[in-house]
C-alpha cells in the first residue's frame, strides 16, 4: 500500500468514527496561527547580491478525539495562507493539509493470568530523555522545540506491555512509513519496518530503560536511558544508542580518518549506507524555589559530519554539500543551555509585583552551541497566557531565532540569518 494511499484509509476510518454517538465521543481543540518574517544572507553555498527576507503566515486547527477504546489525533494544516518574499521566482500558493497524526486503539486484558496491554494503529511513541536532542526516539523523526507550527506523525505501531513491580516489559513492531508529510530524500529512504523488545523500570529517585530493536534499515539497534533525581534541586539524565548501519550523505572520496580530495570539485555528495553509528546524550536539569529552570546537556552524533567535512564542504562550496544539514544533527558535537522562568516568579521581587500582566508572561531562552567549530543558533520565546476558563484558553507567543557564530561554521552558514515569529494558539 502506498503512502497515499494509506493516508486515504486512514482519513476514511476517522471520518467514519464521527457517524457515532456524539454523547460516546471527546473531543479536545487546539489552533494555532503563526505569522513568520525570515531574513536570508549568502552562504558558502548560496552567494546573494543583496538581503533577501519572506514572509509567511500559517495555521493548524487539529482535535483529539475518544472513543471507549480508540484516541486519534487529526489536525487540519494551512501552509502558506499568505506569502512575500524579495527573492525572484518564489511564489508560493496556499495549500491545506488534513493530517492523521495519530490513529490507535488500546486495550487491557488478562492473558493466562497475566495483565497485558495491547495498542494497535498509527501512535508516536517517544522514549526519548532530553532536552535538546532524543536518541531513542527511533522510530519517527521529531523536530525538538521549533518556533513556528509543526505537527507530529505517529508511526504505524503493534504493540504488547506487561506491567510488574518495578516497571515494564514491552514488545514492539513498527512500520515508519505511515507518515503523510513528504519529507527529505534521507528521511524517506530511511523509513523502516522492524520489530524490538523494551525494558523500563522504576528503582528509587531513579528511572532507567534499555531496548533491543531490529529493522531493515539500521539492521540493529541497541539503546538505554536514565533519569535520576539528585536531590531537590538536581537531576541528571543520560542516554546511549548504537545502530549496525545507517545512512547518511558523504562527500566522494572523503574518508573520516585519511583525508583526500574529490576526483572532481563539482562532485556531488551521494547518500550511502554506512555501518556503526554511535549518539550519546548526557545533562543536568537544576530548578530552584522561585521559578528558575536551568538545562545543561552535551550530545554526540556520529552520523553527522564532522569539522574537517563542513570544511571540505565550504572549500568546494557546490549546492549539492548544503545536504550535509539534511541529518538528524548537523555537526558531530552540540551543547545546550536552556533557561525558563514560571510566572508565579514575578510576584517574588518588589519591583514586579505590582505589574499585573507579569502573572501571566513566561520568558525561556535557548543557546545551541556547537564546540568544533563555534556555531550558535539562539532562540527566544516570550510566552503570554492571554486567558484561561479551564475550560478554553488563549495564548500569545513571540520568538526569535538567530543563526550565527563563526563565519567558517555550519550554523553560520544555513541560509536562513534569522527568523521572528508571532504565535496565538489556544485551546477549547
Amino acid at each position: 500500500m502506498t503512502k497515499r494511499m494509506r493516508s486515504r484509509v486512514l482519513t476514511i476510518v476517522v471520518l467514519l468514527s464521527f457517524n457515532l454517538a456524539a454523547s460516546e465521543l471527546t473531543f479536545e481543540w487546539d489552533w494555532m496561527l503563526s505569522t513568520q518574517t525570515t531574513a536570508q544572507r549568502e552562504t558558502a553555498f548560496v552567494p546573494l547580491t543583496e538581503s533577501q527576507h519572506q514572509e509567511s503566515i500559517n495555521g493548524v486547527l487539529d482535535v483529539q478525539i475518544g472513543y471507549q477504546d480508540w484516541n486519534a489525533v487529526v489536525a487540519l494544516k494551512g501552509n502558506d495562507l499568505y506569502y512575500d518574499s524579495s527573492i525572484p521566482n518564489q511564489d508560493q500558493s496556499s495549500e491545506a493539509e488534513l493530517i492523521i497524526s495519530e490513529l490507535f486503539w488500546q486495550y487491557s486484558m488478562d492473558v493466562f493470568d497475566l495483565p497485558l496491554d495491547f495498542q494497535l494503529g498509527k501512535i508516536r511513541v517517544d522514549w526519548g530523555v532530553g532536552y535538546g536532542y532524543r536518541p531513542l526516539d527511533i522510530f519517527t523523526p521529531y523536530r525538538r522545540n521549533p518556533v513556528g507550527i509543526q505537527v507530529e506523525e505517529g508511526a504505524g505501531v503493534a504493540s504488547v506491555s506487561y506491567f510488574d513491580n518495578q516497571g515494564e516489559w514491552s514488545l514492539i513492531y513498527t512500520d515508519s512509513s505511515w507518515t503523510q508529510q513528504e519529507g527529505s530524500e534521507l528521511e524517506e529512504q530511511s523509513e523502516q519496518q522492524g520489530a524490538g523488545i523494551r525494558r523500563y523500570g522504576l528503582v528509587g529517585d531513579t528511572e532507567y530503560q534499555w531496548l533491543a530493536y531490529y529493522d531493515d534499515v539500521r539492521q540493529g539497534l541497541l539503546g538505554a536511558s536514565i533519569v535520576t533525581v539528585i536531590d531537590a534541586s538536581w537531576e541528571f539524565h543520560g542516554s546511549a544508542l548504537y545502530q549496525s548501519k545507517y545512512l547518511a550523505y558523504q562527500q566522494p572520496n572523503y574518508q573520516k580518518t585519511n583525508y583526500q580530495k574529490p576526483n572532481s570539485m563539482y562532485a556531488p555528495v551521494r547518500l550511502e549506507k554506512e555501518s556503526n553509528a554511535y549518539q550519546a546524550l548526557v545533562g543536568f536539569t537544576w530548578a530552584n524555589e522561585i521559578g528558575n529552570t536551568l538545562v545543561v546537556e552535551y550530545w554526540y552524533d556520529s552520523r553527522a559530519w564532522g569539522e574537517n567535512e563542513w570544511d571540505n564542504a565550504f572549500n568546494i562550496a557546490s549546492p549539492s554539500y548544503q545536504q550535509g544539514y539534511l541529518h538528524a544533527n548537523m555537526v558531530q558535537h552540540n551543547m545546550m543551555f536552556h533557561w525558563s522562568l514560571d510566572p508565579n516568579a514575578w510576584s517574588n521581587w518588589q519591583w514586579s509585583q505590582n505589574i499585573g500582566c507579569l502573572s501571566e508572561l513566561t520568558p525561556t531562552f535557548d543557546v545551541l552551541y556547537s564546540p568544533q567549530d563555534n556555531g550558535v543558533i539562539a532562540t527566544q520565546w516570550l510566552n503570554y497566557l492571554v486567558h484561561d476558563s479551564g475550560h478554553s484558553s488563549v495564548e500569545m507567543e513571540l520568538a526569535a531565532r538567530f543563526l550565527t557564530g563563526k563565519s567558517d561554521s555550519a550554523y553560520a552558514n544555513l541560509t536562513d540569518k534569522h527568523m521572528i515569529l508571532l504565535n496565538l494558539k489556544g485551546r477549547f
